[in-house]
């Protein structure tokens, strides 16, 4: 494939001829689905823009999934063993098999892409000259999920932006990144968030803060199919407290935002759920009450990861 890459006639400045799509997996999902409609994307984009697109699963498993190479195998996609455990592990290694193509794309094993999902990634790079395109991840739940789940917005809440310059932060779920930006700016994931996430965050504010231009498009859908653990109320409260420890993280390692103002933000955050909770008991609202219960998990989390490096962090970061 190098070979094949490396023997890409010039291209107009901007156009992305070579593309790699990169699935991180520690092995407990089944992956051969999302390779197959990967491979199949990957043919349909070949076919119409002349650009050569490759799949690679990443295996971020303890000791290498037997499932996850079965599965590669069985799509004819490449397979690479990352060994060491962690986010930004697996990102990295990631970026480092993309470094002789023009694009790498990120999709997560928990993902299926809608037909022309790559093409409209592709499609919105070009169109506006953009370093990272981010599409919008909707979850998909079974016919039997439980009703109080919103019809999974308590589970993730959907961009609703028009396309445009991305508003908030970028993640890596759904993502497109100009490697010639990366490789310029010599930008790589932090290591320092390989146990608790938001490595992606961190990793595109630094993108953006150097210049690099990030937008968004509607029509690079995925949808998020949800383990079983995910639609209970013990698994969605693990997960929110989850996202606040990862929130208080992500915050001290940008620090755009001064102490003071984060905590009053999560104090609102703390009462408005209680709010939730008591007009959800009084009227009966099931969603209300969930609804304030993973906010507060939310809250709680952010709070223990602050009070834990409070021995660690100098005074200035509360001015």
């Amino acid at each position: 494939m190098k070979e094949l890459i490396a023997s890409q006639p010039a291209s107009v400045p901007g156009t992305l001829k070579t593309i790699l799509i990169t699935v991180p997996t520690t092995g407990g999902r089944p992956v051969r689905p999302l390779l197959d409609e990967l491979v199949d994307q990957a043919r349909a984009a070949e076919s119409a823009g002349g650009r050569t697109v490759s799949v690679v699963l990443l295996d971020n498993s303890a000791a290498g999934s037997e499932s996850a190479r079965m599965g590669a195998a069985a799509c004819e996609v490449e397979y690479i063993r990352v060994p060491a455990p962690g986010f930004s592990q697996v990102r990295n290694a990631a970026m480092d098999a993309a470094g002789q193509y023009d694009a790498l794309v990120f999709i997560d094993d928990d993902e299926r892409p809608a037909p022309g999902w790559l093409c409209a990634l592709v499609t919105s790079a070009e169109a506006n000259t953009a370093d990272v395109v981010v599409g919008p991840v909707v979850v998909r739940l079974p016919p039997n999920a439980p009703r109080w789940l919103d019809g999974g917005r308590l589970i993730r809440q959907v961009r609703s932006q028009e396309d445009g310059p991305l508003e908030g932060f970028a993640a890596s779920g759904n993502t497109l990144v100009r490697m010639s930006t990366v490789r310029r700016m010599g930008l790589r994931f932090n290591s320092a968030f390989d146990m608790t996430g938001g490595e992606d965050s961190v990793f595109f504010h630094e993108l953006t803060k150097c210049g690099a231009r990030i937008f968004f498009t509607r029509a690079a859908l995925v949808f998020e199919i949800q383990d079983p653990d995910r639609m209970t109320l013990r698994g969605l409260v693990r997960r929110s407290y989850g996202r606040g420890r990862t929130s208080a993280v992500v915050e001290s390692e940008i620090m755009d935002i001064p102490m003071h103002t984060r905590v009053i933000r999560k104090a609102g955050k703390f009462i408005r759920a209680l709010c939730w909770i008591f007009s959800g008991t009084v009227l009966w609202r099931p969603i209300d009450c969930v609804r304030g219960m993973l906010d507060i998990a939310f809250v709680c989390g952010w709070i223990t990861t602050l009070v834990a490096a409070l021995p660690r962090t100098a005074i200035s970061r509360w001015k």
